[in-house]
């Protein structure tokens, strides 16, 4: 109800009765969410994330523009009247435009990202710091942030947030966490970019809980001037005069960017955070411009989920056609932002973005590993194959396409009938964007008295470079041949009192990791050598040894260890086994020469076990090899036509 009453004061700023109605409308949606709510801090945080990514369209909005406030950023609208306010502390440098949170909800739902360095490189870039944070600074300063006992609900609530939606993706921020995969979504990128570079005010309208915090009399703000301008009356309503901030100094304990300068002053680089009051300003614009950039949306679909390599050179039915579409979709009521962060920038028709590049790239298997003639399971057509270096640009209605073509194989259909995927990827071109960010960073100033006087190049560029776009789509590829993977190696096997000369393995698999695996292992040696080995091992040799071979066919599981038989002692009892273990597909691991001189990439390994256990004393573990050719598996060619 406060801050509906809020919204009803505030809206009266504005002749326009849409921009009173956003406003109310939201406010309401806002305060529904806000009464289902647990009172403390973090498990409110915690639901508000869940209602985010799960919830109705409206609800999940609805619940990022609470989780903003409770976090102390001001909800603002693009002519002027104020949304909401936090309760207390007001990160007064960042206002989120209203109209910009369901584009913040639609990418962060939908997996964009920000790498931890892309982050460090926007502190940077706006002047927090003078070079990058690194991985293990950052992620040291947020491991602890919010936790302090009587913290303040709005670091708590911050902190909370960015710990569940990490939490929701299975990750967790510590220093030992893996760089290449641990990332900011665009509402992290959002609460941490402000809360590291926004400067504090204490609300001037009170709730009660504010009043409980000793925030009484002398912050309740006298009436607003009736003669304030809608851009104007936002100013109204915080104090930022310094006795105030130092009366109350203790709200301000633990906050961001304190973290991140506690973690750089331990690793005794203070001068890190020399030019910091830089930040003031350009930050809450560049938050803001993020947010706009949002709005960008790509799409990529394909006329078909899986193809097959040609049968027939020429033939056109196998061919794939790829379709990216770029569509603004921020819908504004305004051909310019009027007030606050980004005042003056003129806003894009929503709808279709003509004349955008779309940059085309692909990963695949390498294909040149198993069979020379297919480096790939798909590849640009002749009349597209300049689209992948140079891009395309989108036409009238912000479409870009990719045509694709597999190889043809020959002799057609022989082999095993094998699976592979090709993953592609668009991204609009970081040149380009729908609106000029130029605009962005010559602005004179503001009601808020920014002052962004000069054109910063840097933070131009990682706003393009972290706020462009990018989609991905897997296409499933089947065709006939060998994908040939042999296991195969010999050992010697030396005891205390006897030896066995030579133990051995060898299988090939003709249709890759999945098997199944054929072939033989076994050993040889003299009848005296291994009735020693058997007392030595305590396991009774049957009486056809001085040697054994066994014929062998192992199913396999890339992602688990596949123990096999090889050969058993007398009466059953455990001789000689095997274990296949396979490498994560995106291993990168130098070629190896076989003992008949053939080259292979290694996918895994293989390793012979001694009555049920490794064999310290001697060498039992080869590699599992990806090779072109194998007497034992049929030899397909695959070459691209013309088309």
């Amino acid at each position: 109800m406060a801050l509906l009453a809020m919204s009803l004061v505030l809206t009266g700023c504005t002749d326009d009765p849409s921009d009173s109605a956003t406003a109310s409308e939201l406010t309401g949606a806002m305060s529904t969410v806000g009464q289902s709510l647990p009172p403390d801090a973090t498990q409110a945080a915690e639901r508000l994330v869940d209602l985010v990514l799960d919830g109705s369209a409206d609800q999940s909005v609805a619940a990022a523009a609470e989780l903003l406030r409770r976090s102390g950023l001001p909800i603002v609208t693009a002519r002027g009247p104020v949304v909401a306010m936090p309760d207390t502390l007001v990160l007064y440098d960042a206002p989120v435009y209203a109209e910009l949170i369901p584009a913040l909800v639609t990418a962060t739902r939908a997996h964009d990202r920000y790498s931890v360095d892309q982050w460090a490189t926007l502190l940077t870039s706006v002047g927090l710091t003078n070079r990058n944070l690194t991985f293990a600074q950052i992620t040291k300063a947020l491991a602890g942030w919010g936790k302090t006992p009587a913290e303040q609900p709005v670091f708590t609530t911050a902190a909370a947030a960015v710990r569940a939606l990490s939490a929701r993706r299975g990750q967790v921020l510590y220093p030992a966490a893996e760089v290449a995969t641990t990332y900011f979504d665009p509402l992290q990128t959002v609460l941490l970019l402000a809360h590291a570079t926004s400067r504090f005010g204490i609300a001037t309208r009170p709730t009660a809980k504010a009043k409980a915090l000793g925030l009484t009399a002398a912050f309740v703000n006298a009436k607003a001037d009736d003669d304030k301008g809608p851009c104007e009356i936002f100013t109204t309503l915080f104090e930022t005069d310094d006795a105030v901030t130092k009366a109350n100094s203790d709200f301000l304990k633990d906050q961001l960017k304190d973290r991140l300068a506690g973690a750089v002053l331990s690793e005794g680089a203070k001068e890190m955070f020399d030019k910091a009051t830089e930040a003031w300003g350009k930050a809450g614009a560049t938050l803001s411009a993020i947010m706009l950039m949002l709005g960008a949306r790509l799409t990529l679909t394909s006329d078909k989920a899986t193809t097959h390599f040609k049968h027939q050179a020429g033939s056109r039915a196998e061919h794939v056609t790829l379709t990216a579409k770029a569509e603004f979709d921020i819908k504004i009521a305004a051909d310019k932002l009027e007030c606050y962060t980004l005042a003056g920038l003129s806003i894009p028709k929503a709808g279709p973005m003509e004349g955008f590049t779309i940059r085309w790239s692909s990963e695949q298997d390498q294909r040149g590993t198993i069979q020379k003639g297919g480096n790939a399971y798909l590849v640009a057509v002749s009349a597209d194959s300049a689209k992948m270096t140079k891009g395309t640009k989108t036409g009238a209605d912000g479409v870009a396409t990719l045509e694709l073509k597999p190889p043809v194989e020959n002799p057609a259909g022989s082999g095993e009938k094998l699976k592979g995927s090709a993953t592609f990827i668009a991204k609009m071109d970081k040149e380009n964007f729908p609106f000029e960010l130029g605009d962005i960073f010559s602005l004179a100033g503001g009601p808020l008295g920014f002052a962004i006087a000069k054109s910063f190049d840097l933070v131009k560029d990682v706003l393009t470079r972290a706020g462009l776009p990018e989609q991905s789509i897997t296409i499933g590829v089947d065709y006939h041949g060998s994908d040939i993977i042999v296991a195969k190696g010999h050992g010697r096997i030396e005891m205390i009192l006897a030896a066995i000369p030579d133990a051995y393995v060898d299988l090939v698999s003709c249709s890759g990791v999945n098997g199944p695996f054929k072939g033989t292992g076994g050993f040889g040696g003299s009848v005296t050598e291994w009735l020693r080995l058997s007392r030595v091992i305590g396991v009774p040799i049957a009486d056809e040894y001085p040697g054994g071979r066994a014929t062998l066919s192992v199913m396999t599981n890339p992602d688990a260890p596949n123990p096999f038989l090889i050969l058993k002692g007398e009466g059953g009892k455990q001789f000689l086994d095997g274990v296949l273990t396979f490498y994560p597909p995106a291993s990168a691991n130098s070629a190896v020469i076989l003992d008949d001189n053939r080259v292979g990439r290694p996918v895994g390994e293989v390793e012979m076990l001694v009555a049920g256990n490794p064999f310290p004393f001697g060498d039992l573990v080869w590699p599992v090899v990806r090779v072109a050719a194998d007497p034992r598996c049929p030899a397909v060619k695959y070459e691209y036509d013309n088309a």
